[in-house]
């Protein structure tokens, strides 16, 4: 129970600090840090102002999905898991997109996935431990 309810508060503050590539490119704030520019992949893609609006509208969903898989895992949602897997795995994609800025996050979404992928694991192992036939 404890290790649910820290994940998920883990997962929705990984979801908040997406708000920063929300509110930067429509420049609701100017959070000290977050610059606003219009380019993407360290400077290499030229976006123009409707397109770094377009991907800030991306970490919005990127934020309110991580807040839904946090929750669902806080109160032991079988389907949390694979929600925070999928949101993890595109905000993975969008924070290399968001280079040099989202280096933290391209961590914290690999550490996610990892996570995941373990868990993965263990209930598999526990699947296989419970279908053996016991001793006759």
């Amino acid at each position: 129970m404890l290790v649910r309810l820290t994940a998920g508060t883990f997962l929705v503050l990984h979801g908040v600090v997406h708000l920063f590539g929300f509110i930067v490119p429509w420049q609701l704030a100017q959070p000290e840090g977050f610059s606003y520019h219009t380019t993407a992949l360290n400077g290499v893609v030229e976006l123009g102002d409707a397109g770094a609006r377009l991907l800030g509208l991306a970490w919005l969903a990127l934020m309110i999905g991580f807040v839904i898989a946090g929750i669902g895992l806080a109160l032991g949602r079988t389907w949390a898991i694979a929600l925070t897997a999928v949101v993890a795995a595109i905000s993975l994609l969008v924070c290399v997109v968001g280079l040099p800025e989202a280096v933290a996050g391209v961590w914290v979404n690999a550490a996610i996935l990892v996570a995941v992928g373990i868990h993965a694991v263990m209930l598999r192992r526990q699947g296989a431990a419970t279908a053996r036939p016991g001793p006759s």
